[in-house]
């Protein structure tokens, strides 16, 4: 219950930055930020690996941190794109890697291919997906289809963010 209210807090105060950045959408940094929360916040050093991750940028640390973990391996070319909406699959494979380095179970259920509905998943997503859907972090479209290529936005976040945190075993 204690991490719930802290990570709830951490929500609130990220969320005027992110709708600054683009309305209602969490950026891939931000998203960061809330996996390093969500790990204490370690002290680390700031992204060294990432053309586009400056020093001073607020998700340096925890991009820095993440990439240290191989949660993050980048977007190619040397960059992370910490200004750009994350997309559901782009989380998905984050969570499920955050999942494994916690020792949760991340192994795919029996029969996983064409596990969920949808459009054309990019390769390196395909099983994190339905990792995420199997495990009920994601949620299908209203028309009862993942969408992998859409971003996030901060209340899917927070969702997404508390069931991983709070109901997942």
């Amino acid at each position: 219950m204690r991490t719930s209210a802290a990570l709830l807090l951490l929500l609130l105060l990220l969320l005027p930055r992110v709708r600054a950045a683009s309305p209602d959408a969490v950026t891939r940094g931000d998203f960061v930020v809330l996996l390093w929360e969500s790990a204490g916040a370690v002290p680390g050093d700031a992204a060294q690996g990432f053309s586009d991750v400056h020093r001073d940028d607020p998700c340096s640390t925890a991009v820095g941190w993440a990439a240290e973990q191989r949660l993050v391996l980048g977007t190619g070319g040397g960059r992370f794109e910490p200004d750009r909406p994350i997309t559901w699959e782009e989380a998905a494979v984050l969570l499920r890697r955050w999942a494994a380095l916690q020792g949760r179970d991340t192994t795919l259920p029996t029969g996983a291919a064409g596990c969920i509905g949808c459009p054309q998943p990019s390769p390196w997503a395909d099983d994190a997906l339905c990792w995420a859907a199997d495990t009920g972090l994601l949620d299908r479209s209203p028309d009862s289809r993942l969408d992998p290529g859409g971003t996030l936005t901060s209340a899917e976040a927070a969702d997404l963010f508390h069931r991983f945190c709070c109901e997942q075993p």
